[in-house]
């Protein structure tokens, strides 16, 4: 990823989390929650797509 595309990811993500906070009537520890499960999300299938292969070939 170039530097200029990272620098864009990190705007937009941004800006989804302003929306987020000012287009919704959650409080910050109401929205965390979702938001944290998706992070956590994001990481058991990033480190299952690093065995995928070994856990099919089993």
């Amino acid at each position: 990823m170039t530097p200029a595309a990272l620098k864009q990811l990190e705007n937009d993500l941004w800006t989804a989390a302003d929306n987020l906070r000012t287009n919704s009537d959650l409080k910050s520890s109401e929205y965390s929650t979702p938001v944290l499960g998706l992070s956590f999300l994001k990481f058991a299938d990033n480190e299952y797509r690093q065995y995928e292969k070994k856990i099919l070939a089993e």
